[in-house]
């Protein structure tokens, strides 16, 4: 019987001890909340296309050279002959573009 009582007075004095701790005791809670904030669309930049610089088209280039001499012998009686020489060079050059 004795261990009865014992057990009891036990039992009632933990039930006491945790009511006592439980009265000064407080109870914390951690709220952690989520805000979605949208990013700013991306920037779009338009470039103008680079100017397509044609290529030159091909040349042609034609040389024509003309060169004329006479040499003429005019005779003087009495007093000799004469001779002279004339030269005269012509020189052309035309660039145009090719087809």
């Amino acid at each position: 019987m004795k261990f009865i009582q014992r057990f009891s007075i036990g039992a009632m004095s933990l039930a006491a001890a945790i009511a006592i701790g439980a009265c000064g005791a407080t109870h914390t809670t951690k709220e952690t909340t989520t805000t979605y904030v949208p990013t700013q669309p991306a920037e779009v930049v338009v470039q103008a296309p680079a100017p397509v610089i044609a290529p030159m088209p091909p040349t042609t280039t034609s040389t024509t050279s003309s060169v004329r001499s006479s040499d003429s012998t005019t005779s003087y009686p009495g007093s000799g002959t004469q001779s002279s020489t004339s030269n005269r060079r012509s020189d052309s050059t035309t660039v145009s573009p090719s087809n």
